[in-house]
């Protein structure tokens, strides 16, 4: 059974009274349509979420802060962020450097008291959280906390109760950035070049990646009496988008979104649980199921390879990953949604992924996505 952490609908609706009266952005999510049975799902409550915007966020990119965050970043991120390809960042997998990422990527500063205070919760919910620190790619808009909903919010073991008040675990929401060919039409290639289609149809279809980047949330606890922080915990959240070029379909044109996070914890601390969601942007074109991995949940006592493979069309797209403990995953009946979690208790670096291929109509460009994160930690 799927549970959520969640806020009472009596607090939802103090929420957004709050912030229609202070003028905050407030934004309105959909309930979550799993594919389980209706009895299973969460509450279908309102999601309430404020941006992360000057009123509760530094930007700390120039700083000694930033440059340190930055410097962790790409050495947690070499292989992932050298294949973007699109910004500035030109240096080799061996040697990406803070410095290579500064036009790329932001730092910024969260103060959790001031985002929980705009959320219109208890005083209390994140009295033990200190800032969090975001690691976000130049290109994204429209990042965001919100309270958790039934759809982005953390899932809970079956012995945790669904109903229990939000202890500041809100969800990190962004959106990729639209990008100068989305409404490019990819299929037939050869046609718009002069070729004919028949021309098109012969040649072998292949995959081909057209975007990649990664966003980062850490987390961090109070404040020593110094001043310094406790880091306790972050999830990098990644991503890669492709496309089947060739595929010689006259009506669909196909791709793939494959969604990885990799956590891990500071000092004695370990984290709890750690995921990484996506959906369609409403913004871009409708799209259809092609296919999904990996297609169920997995629980086991120790680490072991597993394969997210998804046919677009002719071809395929595959990755192998090592999953330990247990990986949530939930997909849902909306086409292009699904999430997946890590859940257990670790002091070393833990992840999880998934991929979905789905289908658009020929010449409504490529689909638009948005994306969500969590990560939790304890003792």
């Amino acid at each position: 059974m799927r549970a959520f952490r969640a806020l009472p609908r009596q607090s939802y609706v103090v929420a957004a009274v709050a912030l229609a009266a202070t003028g905050t952005a407030l934004a309105i999510n959909p309930a979550a349509q799993a594919d389980v049975p209706e009895g299973q799902r969460a509450a279908d409550m309102a999601a309430v979420s404020v941006p992360v915007a000057n009123s509760n966020t530094d930007d700390i990119t120039a700083t000694r802060e930033g440059h340190k965050e930055l410097t962790e970043f790409a050495s947690h991120n070499s292989d992932e962020l050298t294949g973007a390809g699109k910004g500035r960042l030109k240096a080799k997998r061996s040697a990406v450097r803070a410095a290579d990422l500064r036009g790329d990527y932001r730092v910024l500063e969260v103060d959790m008291s001031k985002v929980a205070s705009q959320l219109n919760l208890p005083a209390s919910v994140c009295e033990g959280r200190d800032s969090e620190v975001l690691v976000a790619p130049q290109s994204v808009t429209n990042i965001t906390y919100t309270v958790n909903d039934g759809e982005t919010g953390m899932p809970l073991d079956s012995d945790e109760a669904p109903d229990r008040p939000d202890r500041c675990d809100l969800s990190v929401e962004w959106e990729e950035a639209p990008e100068a060919d989305d409404a490019v039409q990819d299929d037939p290639e050869e046609a718009s070049q002069g070729s004919s289609f028949k021309a098109a149809a012969a040649t072998r279809p292949y995959a081909k990646k057209i975007a990649g980047n990664c966003f980062r949330r850490k987390v961090a606890g109070t404040k020593w009496v110094d001043g310094s922080k406790i880091s306790t915990a972050f999830n990098d959240s990644c991503y890669q988008n492709w496309v089947e070029k060739y595929d010689g379909n006259k009506s669909w044109n196909f791709y793939s979104k494959r969604a990885m996070s990799t956590c891990d914890s500071y000092g004695n601390f370990a984290i709890k649980s750690c995921g990484h969601g996506v959906k369609r942007n409403p913004s871009g074109p409708k799209v259809y199921w092609q296919d999904w991995a990996p297609i169920a949940s997995q629980d086991r006592n120790d680490c072991r390879a597993r394969s997210a493979s998804v046919t677009l069309w002719k071809v395929s797209v595959a990755a192998n990953f090592d999953v330990c403990d247990k990986q949530l995953i939930y997909k849902y009946s909306e086409a292009g949604k699904m999430s997946s979690y890590w859940k257990g208790s670790a002091r070393s670096s833990r992840g999880t992924q998934h991929q979905v291929a789905v289908k658009v109509g020929q010449h409504n460009g490529r689909p638009k996505w948005k994306h969500w994160t969590n990560v939790s930690w304890g003792v």
